[in-house]
């Protein structure tokens, strides 16, 4: 009893599979919601690696996903009648009071995470150089450019022999000489 492969995995799922296939969410939102509901996650989850979110950080994402899902289906709900959209503006109220504490919860575990040594010695004189040079280097790249089309442009007129054969030339070069 008991052999290699029995029992339970050893390693947890990953972040976005139990977000988006472990958790129940067919039986939480209609299809379109979920599709909502799954785009959220994938957005949310950008944010972070896998293995820095911690177990509180996917309850976050997990409970923003659904109550920007839960607030859509609110306000579909109260499309058409005000009376609803009255009754629901509490319900908005504070889902969106819960969604911004959430957010501010995730932001601050993030900055917790963050290596202040990580950037030790770098400052806003180091970003302008850096911008300097890249903008010096993209307009030496548009003179080149530049200096490559009149080159080519005074090459291409090599036989142009401009309007010195016109009627009107004639005329003010024989005034010019007197005749």
């Amino acid at each position: 009893m008991g052999g290699k492969g029995s029992g339970r995995s050893k390693q947890a799922p990953k972040p976005k599979k139990l977000l988006k296939e472990i958790l129940p969410v067919d039986d939480i939102f209609l299809p379109d919601e979920k599709e909502i509901y799954n785009n959220l996650i994938e957005v949310y989850l950008q944010d972070f690696q896998d293995d820095d979110l911690s177990s509180s950080d996917m309850d976050d994402i997990l409970d923003l996903a659904k109550n920007r899902v839960l607030e859509l289906r609110l306000l579909k709900f109260s499309k058409t009648d005000t009376d609803k959209q009255l009754d629901i503006s509490a319900a908005m109220e504070r889902l969106t009071k819960k969604t911004d504490k959430i957010k501010e919860s995730l932001s601050t575990r993030r900055k917790d995470r963050i290596d202040p040594h990580k950037y030790k010695g770098f400052s806003i004189v180091d970003l302008a150089v850096a911008f300097d040079d890249q903008k010096r280097d993209r307009l030496n790249e548009q003179i080149k450019r530049n200096k490559l089309e009149e080159e080519l442009l005074i090459q291409s007129r090599v036989d142009y022999t401009g309007n010195r054969y016109d009627t009107d030339t004639e005329a003010k070069n024989n005034i010019d000489e007197g005749e």
